[in-house]
């Protein structure tokens, strides 16, 4: 029974140093104005491990997401999606990064080809 609490207690603070060492982000990129193709921030940084970024739609008139692509090209593997939202909907991306660089950006037809997009940086 004793070795089984020291398994558990070393387990355990084996845990806390692999959560501490690949931190969680949480990024807040609403949507920049009612009616253009952009979000608020074109530039995000964060530190590897799991990252969320959560984008606000601000458009009374247009539906958007965000999703984080492999690259900073409009071409490459889609690591995460958040779903599509109306106005005052969040959209939420969740993805486990390595260091390195990534873009953000919304699905929907024409709006990343339109600007709505950015690059995130993981440091």
């Amino acid at each position: 029974m004793k070795r089984i609490a020291l398994l558990v207690v070393v387990a355990g603070a084996a845990l806390a140093l692999v959560v501490s060492a690949f931190g969680a982000t949480i990024l807040n990129n609403p949507t920049a104005s009612k009616v253009t193709f952009a979000y608020a921030k074109k530039t995000l940084t964060a530190t590897r491990g799991l990252v969320t970024i959560r984008a606000k739609n601000k458009s009374t008139v247009l539906k958007h997401d965000v999703a984080i692509r492999k690259g900073t090209g409009p071409k490459g593997k889609v690591l995460a999606k958040g779903k599509v939202v109306a106005f005052n909907g969040v959209s939420v991306a969740r993805a486990t990064l390595a260091k390195g660089k990534y873009r953000f950006f919304c699905t929907v037809p024409g709006h990343e080809a339109g600007g709505m997009w950015g690059i995130l940086t993981v440091k």
